[in-house]
C-alpha cells in the first residue's frame, strides 16, 4: 500500500512539474486597459498560418469596429506564441485564437511590437459571448477617459509607493498609555502630488466608483463607529506622516491620487510603536 502511494505522489509531482507554469493574475480594469492601449476594436480572425517551426503563428484580423484611434486600419496582424501541444510549456495561462472567430481586442506594443494576450487582459473571444452592457458602456465612451480624475489602491500599471516622511521618527513620539486593543487598520489618501490628505479607520470608509469606468471617484467615511483612544493617537501619529512618493502611470507617467493602508500597533509590554505597510 505504501508503495502504491509512493508512485501516485510521483507521478503527480512529475506531471505538476513538467514544463508547467501556473496562472495567476488579477483583474484588469477594462478602462485603464483602453487607456494604455494603441487599439481596441472588433474583428474577426480571417486568417491563422504557423511558422516553420510551429512555435508562433500570425493571426490577421479583418476589422469591423475601432473604438479607439479612429477608424484605421482594417486589418491587423499578430505574431503569436503558438499552443501548448507545440511549444510542449504547458500552462494554466495556455491560451489560443482560432480562425473565424469573433474577438474583442485591447492592442499594446510590447519592446516595439504590436500584441494582445487571451489571458490576463481583457481581450476575447466574443464568438459565442457578445460584449455586456457595462463594457459596452466603457468602450463607447473610453476616448473621454481622464486618468487623473479617479484614486486608485491595487490597479496595475501604476508604481508602488513608499513613504518618504520617516515613519519611525513619528512613531517615536506616540504616548506611553495602557490601551485595550492596541492595533488598527489605517487607509490614508495620498494626493497626486505625493502629499497626505486624509487618515481615517479603514472600516470607516466608503468609495463611491464611477458608473461608466468602475474606478473609485469619491471617498465617503461613515464617522459613526466609536474609535477607541488607540485609534485616536494612531490617527494623530500617522497624519504627521506628510510625504509620500508620486504615483504614476508606467506608460504615460501621468501622476494620481491614491490611497495606502497601514497597519499600527502598539506593543504593551515595550511601549513601542510600530507599523506595516
Amino acid at each position: 500500500m505504501i508503495k502504491h502511494l509512493k508512485r501516485i505522489t510521483l507521478i503527480l509531482l512529475l506531471l505538476t512539474s513538467f514544463k508547467g507554469f501556473s496562472c495567476d493574475c488579477s483583474t484588469v480594469n477594462n478602462a485603464l486597459e483602453f487607456y494604455s492601449s494603441k487599439y481596441v476594436f472588433e474583428g474577426k480572425i480571417v486568417s491563422k498560418v504557423y511558422a516553420a517551426d510551429s512555435l508562433t503563428y500570425k493571426v490577421t484580423f479583418d476589422i469591423s469596429k475601432h473604438y479607439k484611434n479612429g477608424d484605421t486600419p482594417k486589418t491587423l496582424s499578430f505574431d503569436l506564441k503558438s499552443e501548448a501541444e507545440f511549444s510542449k510549456r504547458w500552462s494554466s495561462c495556455d491560451w489560443t485564437a482560432k480562425k473565424n472567430e469573433r474577438w474583442i481586442v485591447y492592442a499594446y506594443e510590447n519592446n516595439g511590437q504590436l500584441t494582445f494576450s487571451g489571458m490576463c487582459s481583457n481581450s476575447r473571444a466574443i464568438t459565442n459571448l457578445p460584449i455586456q452592457f457595462q463594457e459596452q458602456k466603457m468602450l463607447d465612451n473610453g476616448n473621454s477617459f481622464k486618468i487623473e480624475d479617479y484614486i486608485y489602491q491595487f490597479e496595475n500599471d501604476f508604481n508602488y509607493c513608499k513613504n518618504i516622511t520617516d515613519i519611525n521618527a513619528v512613531l517615536e513620539k506616540g504616548k506611553i498609555k495602557v490601551y485595550i486593543k492596541p492595533f488598527t487598520s489605517l487607509i490614508l489618501h495620498i494626493g497626486s502630488d505625493g502629499n497626505l490628505k486624509s487618515v481615517n479607520i479603514t472600516k470607516e470608509l466608503m468609495s463611491l466608483y464611477d458608473s461608466i469606468y468602475g474606478l473609485r471617484k469619491e471617498l465617503t467615511y461613515t464617522n459613526y463607529i466609536p474609535i477607541t483612544d488607540f485609534e485616536k493617537d494612531a490617527i494623530e501619529l500617522i497624519s504627521q506622516v506628510k510625504k509620500w512618493e508620486i504615483k504614476k502611470h508606467n506608460q504615460t507617467k501621468v501622476n494620481v491620487a491614491y490611497l495606502k493602508s497601514i497597519w499600527v500597533n502598539y506593543d504593551t509590554k515595550t511601549n513601542k510603536w510600530s507599523y506595516e505597510l
